[in-house]
């Protein structure tokens, strides 16, 4: 993982119109004008690892791996997958076997 590709992923919700809109940024990029915000969010950051895909894993997402859909989480300083209420295993160990196929919130990955 290159530590000056830190990035975020957050859903905002309008206070007039209560959309959901997803927007992406870098913190070392120009793009975070967006964390001057006034509406509800969500924030989830990128793990540094992909999917089988070349698709990036945020922390919330929901990865089908085998048979399996699991939920990714940070916990104790490393991301985690919870699967069946347990989140003992290190995502790394799913990679790159797995495929994001959503996220908790139920929205598209991609604006």
């Amino acid at each position: 993982m290159n530590i000056n590709k830190i990035k975020f992923k957050a859903l905002f919700q309008h206070i007039d119109s209560l959309e959901n809109v997803w927007k992406f940024s870098t913190v070392n990029s120009k793009d975070v004008d967006f964390l001057h915000f006034r509406q509800r969010s969500e924030w989830l950051q990128w793990t540094g690892l992909h999917d089988r895909h070349g698709n990036d894993i945020y922390e919330g997402d929901l990865l089908k791996w085998d048979s399996y859909i699991v939920e990714v989480m940070f916990e104790s300083g490393s991301f985690k997958i919870l699967n069946e209420g347990n989140s003992d295993m290190l995502l790394w160990y799913c990679v790159p076997d797995c495929e994001v196929t959503g996220n908790k919130y139920g929205k598209a990955l991609k604006p």
